[in-house]
């Protein structure tokens, strides 16, 4: 083990890191609030601007991805050279003023832009955050600090559907009474309803105090040869395989994420703000249950399989996705709602034991890339690809009158099973 150390600053006390990730965790969990509200209210933004489904999955995927893919890696490059607060309480500020150009927008087009300001304002999040919590946690608590950042963001896509059903009936029950708004429609005042806190929510962030950077705990005999200097590019090469099917599972995850509240209320007529209170509250302790218990079963892996423990974990999950994943085209709203969060569950350990994997193989000093790098994957492939290959399988694989149960389980099934080719592939790779 070689210890690499820039600063022998102390770090800041147990209760100052934890006050930091905490608030960190409900930032990620406003941000996927504000990005992901709108899968609650498809139809009637559909019903007024007139658009069709391959046009909402674009404003639900593609417009924020777009920004997002541009954006994001350099921002990744700048959270390791400049103020991480200061970068997220930017982020928060633009990622606000977007959900309210949608609450406002009149057309298809300028919904479209709203999009992708909030797409641009929530780039900068997780690079920055992960990089901050490296040198605000001393190594033995980093681990755990970065597992629970990484369930702020689970819990906001289950939250995002459970805070949007809330805001939804509160709409409903006259939030906006007696005010010059109280006229729009109510997916518009859901929309400045959810964007207008947030704008509040950056103040707070203000009481968080930049760390010292440093360099610490880097365990050269896990890295590859060059990674004592400062490119990325032999850990990319290294660990393309595990990048690839976390990427995989962020666009399963949008594409069950976006139509999977659609599905409940198109087919078995529910409620939407049912539906976002009962699929938001079960996605919350699936996902993010799913989160925790991935990251503690991958330390574990880790030691009973040795340097493989976390990726064959990762394949593990992967294959088991898959009988949750022909379950949620069920012929009952009581086995969409059981089929979809145990979904979610199994997804999330894919994710958490191929995010720390990454982790493992990434010295300090270039986690924010690192993790810009994967976010960026993510959201290209994820958020970018995952609503629209839904859509797209309806229209042309099994036809409009089929219904988004069969699209939803094809999709979710072929990209895994894909997936568990990869991840096999790279197991027996590193083996030899």
């Amino acid at each position: 083990m070689t210890l690499s150390t820039q600063t022998t600053a102390p770090y800041p006390s147990l209760a100052r890191a934890c006050t930091v990730v905490l608030i960190l965790f409900a930032t990620a969990v406003l941000a996927y609030t504000d990005r992901q509200v709108l899968s609650l209210l498809v139809d009637p933004i559909r019903h007024d601007l007139h658009i069709s489904d391959t046009q909402m999955s674009l404003l639900l995927g593609t417009a924020f991805a777009a920004i997002y893919g541009v954006a994001g890696v350099p921002l990744g490059f700048l959270a390791d050279r400049t103020s991480r607060r200061n970068l997220i309480v930017a982020g928060v500020l633009i990622w606000s003023v977007g959900t309210l150009m949608c609450a406002v927008a009149p057309s298809f087009a300028m919904l479209f832009v709203g999009r992708v300001v909030v797409g641009l304002g929530e780039a900068v999040l997780s690079p920055a955050a992960i990089s901050l919590i490296s040198d605000t946690f001393e190594p033995k608590r980093r681990g755990l600090a970065v597992g629970t950042f990484f369930t702020g963001i689970a819990v906001g896509i289950g939250g995002s559907i459970l805070i949007g059903g809330g805001v939804l009936d509160l709409v409903r029950d006259g939030l906006f009474a007696a005010t010059p708004v109280a006229h729009w429609a109510q997916w518009r005042l859901v929309l400045l309803a959810v964007g207008l806190p947030s704008m509040l929510w950056a103040l707070l962030l203000l009481v968080i105090k930049e760390p010292v950077r440093r360099h610490d705990q880097v365990f050269e005999e896990n890295l590859p040869p060059a990674a004592g200097q400062n490119s990325l590019f032999p850990i990319l090469r290294r660990m393309a395989p595990v990048f690839l099917v976390v990427a995989v599972a962020s666009m399963v995850d949008n594409a069950v994420g976006a139509w999977a509240p659609s599905l409940l209320i198109r087919q078995f007529g529910m409620d939407p703000a049912k539906v976002g209170v009962e699929l938001g509250l079960l996605l919350m302790l699936g996902y993010g249950g799913g989160m925790l218990a991935g990251g503690a079963l991958a330390d574990r892996f880790a030691i009973w399989r040795g340097r493989n423990g976390k990726i064959e974990l990762c394949c593990l999950a992967v294959v088991a996705t898959l009988p949750a994943a022909v379950m949620i085209n069920s012929h009952s709203a009581s086995g969409v709602m059981f089929a979809v969060p145990i979904y979610f569950a199994l997804s999330a350990v894919v994710t958490a034991s191929g995010l720390s994997a990454i982790l493992d193989a990434t010295p300090n000093r270039m986690r924010g890339r690192a993790m810009a790098i994967s976010f960026f994957l993510n959201v290209a492939i994820g958020a970018g690809f995952g609503p629209t290959a839904v859509a797209l399988a309806g229209d042309h694989v099994f036809g409009p009158g089929a219904g988004l149960g069969p699209a939803i389980s094809f999709t979710v099934v072929v990209s895994y099973l894909l997936a568990a080719l990869v991840l096999a592939a790279a197991i027996r790779t590193r083996r030899s």
